[in-house]
């Protein structure tokens, strides 16, 4: 299906075609494509291919550093009793 365009588009499109060495079509599909790859760098969609590799989230664990809080048997002691009831 064709695109209504105005006299003046259509005459950029000739023009643009005529430098280029292509047809009006051709330079209007280039253009659109260009404007398309730009839009979509700016808003990426959420996919599945977004999400972090093990090995990312792995550097991102080991950048934090030493864990220097307490161990988890000091928080298992703090949360049971000696018989492995809740305090």
């Amino acid at each position: 299906m064709p695109l209504a365009t105005s006299p003046a588009t259509d005459a950029l499109a000739h023009a643009l075609a005529s430098l280029r060495g292509l047809t009006p079509d051709e330079v209007v599909a280039e253009a659109l494509r260009a404007e398309l790859d730009r839009e979509q760098q700016l808003h990426p969609s959420t996919t599945q291919d977004d999400e972090p590799t093990v090995e990312e989230v792995l550097g991102w664990i080991r950048s934090a550093g030493p864990w220097n809080g307490p161990s988890s048997k000091e928080l298992t002691d703090e949360l049971y009793d000696d018989y492995g009831l809740p305090r």
